[in-house]
């Protein structure tokens, strides 16, 4: 563009075609829930914009995708749960209104598992459908943010927003072959973003490389485009691993033997480096004995069944500090959410549980997710069982365990701690079997949840391919507010080792 010899309206217009072959037709990847219809005319005024010289910065005219959590104006928000498709937003979220001002172009709403719960049906919703992995259809794109990684990976966007609490932007972009950041938490506003836990939850951006990460990063966290941050992008050098003190994550190695392979393997390229090894064993989680019976353990977000094989603290983790605070936080801050809404649809979550039984028993073949109904059902029972002393109780082992991954993260001074993002590669669709799949007992997301109950920053970037055909990921994880030497690691990494192939799409 900057040449010339491209404009970003046929960019637009060249994502556009590509969606229509490829999303709905074609190898039917799922991804998009709507097209924004005025992406077109946003892109024809910012090349307007630039024949009269005003660059915005290394965004401008650039189409990305959001989340169908996060509100667009002009776009329904409704998290891809067909109870939701009248809701619409007052104005753009926060996030979203920094993007634009810095001359992003939102192409449209990517598909998610609804309401932000995959509970084992990962990347599928009543509203848009069973988003699949672009690189094998018979495996699934993970959770959450399904869309939005299937979405970059199937080249429908080179860049996407997602959300993650427990994981959901992380082991999205490590099944696809992207980079995919969680930022610290509190570092990216949440404004206009439908909560599943704001204890846990944040924007973070995806991409085919850790540059386009911090690009979208740098915009995001700064409200006026001439303030953002540059070292963002002055820390992407290929030595900035030379001397860092990196922690292998003991607890965590990985169940599958690719992905212990390919943990190897990271290690090696790190090494190669110059940067210094050395073993971080995780600090063990607080149990909350009143909240856990009060939530039944949780079954509302991204997990799967625990089991042998694990470190204790993956086991006790989320169903004893996570989701029981999630659970409780729930009701309420989605009902504030939804109260704000400017078009039809419920308004609180009460009516939302009515409306979604009534769409299922009408849709059977595009239900809502029935655990997650049950789970919403739990949630409204229990809210008024809670006590204020419970969830002090909660808040203080959650602050408590924070500080003490701070602390062992600081006493060994390491500038990041290393483990593979999920423990096997992407497991089969919900709905069909896989013969080639191996599975096993723990839950693959379990260590991601470490940087979500301490608020870390952390980033997964593709570590190799699988024999299934989907790709691996390694993950970074660094001090509060310590993105800039995050990317900076995992952009040596990357650079190192180099990206994931695009997948084939026929």
């Amino acid at each position: 563009m900057e040449a010339g010899a491209l404009t970003s309206a046929s960019l637009v217009h060249a994502f556009l075609a590509r969606i229509a072959a490829h999303d709905a037709r074609g190898p039917g990847i799922h991804a998009m829930t709507a097209l924004h219809p005025d992406a077109p005319e946003q892109a024809r005024r910012l090349d307007r914009e630039r024949a009269a010289g005003l660059v915005r910065g290394p965004l401008h005219g650039i189409p990305i995708v959001v989340k169908d959590n996060i509100d667009v104006l002009g776009l329904p928000t409704a998290a891809a749960c067909a109870a939701l498709r009248d809701h619409r937003p007052a104005r753009d979220a926060q996030v979203v209104r920094r993007l634009r001002d810095a001359g992003a172009i939102v192409l449209g709403k990517a598909n998610m598992s609804e309401l932000a719960c995959s509970n084992g049906r990962y990347g599928y919703s009543s509203l848009g459908g069973l988003t699949l992995n672009p690189y094998n259809r018979a495996r699934n794109a993970a959770g959450s943010s399904s869309g939005s990684a299937a979405a970059v990976a199937a080249g429908f966007a080179p860049a996407a927003l997602g959300t993650d609490s427990f994981g959901s932007v992380r082991a999205p972009a490590c099944v696809t072959g992207l980079a995919g950041l969680r930022p610290t938490h509190g570092l990216l506003p949440v404004e206009g973003v439908l909560p599943l836990a704001l204890s846990f939850d944040t924007v973070g951006p995806m991409a085919r490389c850790v540059r386009d990460v911090a690009l979208l990063l740098r915009a995001m966290s700064s409200a006026m485009p001439g303030a953002e941050r540059d070292e963002y992008l002055d820390g992407l050098r290929e030595d900035a691993a030379r001397g860092a003190r990196i922690g292998v994550v003991v607890d965590y190695p990985g169940q599958d033997e690719e992905v212990r392979a390919a943990m190897q393997a990271a290690q090696v390229i790190l090494r190669g480096l110059g940067a210094v090894l050395v073993p971080f064993k995780l600090p063990e989680p607080p149990l909350q004995d009143g909240l856990v019976a009060a939530s039944g353990g949780g079954a509302h977000a991204d997990t799967a069944a625990s089991g042998d094989g694990e470190p204790s603290y993956t086991r006790t983790l989320y169903p004893g500090l996570l989701s029981p605070l999630a659970e409780a936080e729930w009701p309420a801050q989605l009902d504030a959410f939804l109260a704000a809404g400017i078009g039809g649809g419920p308004r609180d979550m009460a009516r939302l549980l009515a409306a979604a039984q009534t769409w299922s028993a009408a849709h059977p073949g595009r239900a809502v997710n029935p655990r997650t109904l049950a789970g919403m059902q739990r949630a409204l029972e229990q809210a008024a069982r809670r006590t204020a002393a419970q969830r002090n109780q909660a808040q203080a082992a959650l602050a408590a365990y924070r500080a003490a991954v701070v602390h062992g993260m600081r006493r060994l001074d390491l500038a990041a701690a290393i483990f593979p993002t999920l423990s096997c590669p992407a497991s089969p669709r919900y709905d069909r079997e896989d013969p080639t799949y191996v599975p096993y007992p723990g839950n693959a997301y379990a260590g991601l949840y470490v940087a979500s109950a301490a608020g870390l920053p952390e980033i997964s970037v593709p570590a190799g391919m699988a024999r299934a055909g989907v790709p691996m990921g390694v993950s970074f994880m660094g001090a509060p507010y310590d993105e800039a030497r995050l990317l900076g690691l995992a952009h040596a990494f990357e650079q190192a080792r180099g990206r994931c192939p695009a997948p084939v799409l026929d």
